[in-house]
C-alpha cells in the first residue's frame, strides 16, 4: 500500500481526485493551488489500484521537471530510488535502466518520445500519465505524441492534464481535451 505523506489534502483537492478516479481530466487551478499535490493524490491512488504499475509525470522543462521530482519524494512513500528523474542531461541508456527500477518517473516528454520510439521503455504498464502545463498539448508537441502512444497501448490508461492557462480560445481548449482523451475538466 503506498500513502501520502507530509501533506492534508484540502477538501477541493479531495473532490477533483475522485473526478481524476473515474477518468481522463483536466484540472484548471491557478498557480499555488496544488494541482500536482492532486495529481500525487491520484497518482497514489493508481498505484493502489494497479500495484504493479508505473506513473509517468510530464513537464516541459528541466527546472519543472526537478521541482516536481522533489516534491513527489517528499509526498509520496516510496523509496527514493524508485522515483526517477529524466531529462536530456540523462543519456538514454542511462532513462533505461533506471525506468526498469523506477515506480514513478518524471520526465519532459521529449526524452520520453525518444524513449518510446527507441524501445527503451513500455507504455503498458503506466496506470498514470500527468501532463503538466497541459495547454502544451497542441499541434505535434510531443505531449500529442505520448498521449496516442499511450492511449493505444497501455493495459490501464489515465491521463490527467495540469494547467493554470488554458487558454482563452475554445478550439484551442477543446484541442488540448482532444489529445489528452480528456473526458472531465475540473475548474
Amino acid at each position: 500500500m503506498v500513502n501520502i505523506r507530509n501533506f492534508t489534502p484540502r477538501l477541493y483537492q479531495e473532490t477533483i481526485m475522485a473526478s481524476c478516479a473515474k477518468g481522463n481530466c483536466l484540472v484548471i487551478l491557478p498557480t499555488g493551488l496544488g494541482k500536482t499535490k492532486t495529481a500525487i493524490l491520484a497518482a497514489v491512488q493508481r498505484l493502489n489500484s494497479y500495484p504493479s504499475s508505473k506513473i509517468l509525470f510530464l513537464t516541459v522543462t528541466k527546472p519543472l521537471a526537478e521541482q516536481i521530482h522533489n516534491e513527489i519524494k517528499e509526498c509520496v512513500d516510496i523509496d527514493e530510488d524508485k522515483i526517477a528523474l529524466f531529462t536530456g542531461s540523462v543519456a538514454p541508456s542511462k532513462r533505461e535502466e533506471m525506468w526498469k527500477n523506477s515506480i514513478v518517473t518524471v520526465s519532459t516528454p521529449q526524452c520520453i518520445e525518444n524513449d518510446i520510439i527507441n524501445n527503451r521503455i513500455e507504455l503498458e504498464n503506466i496506470s498514470l500519465i500527468v501532463v503538466d502545463e497541459a495547454h502544451n498539448a497542441v499541434k505535434d508537441y510531443s505531449y500529442t505524441w505520448v498521449a496516442k502512444q499511450y492511449h493505444k497501448k497501455s493495459r490501464f490508461p489515465r491521463i490527467i492534464g495540469l494547467t493554470a492557462s488554458p487558454g482563452s480560445d475554445l478550439e484551442r481548449i477543446q484541442e488540448v481535451c482532444k489529445n489528452l482523451y480528456i473526458e472531465e475538466i475540473e475548474i
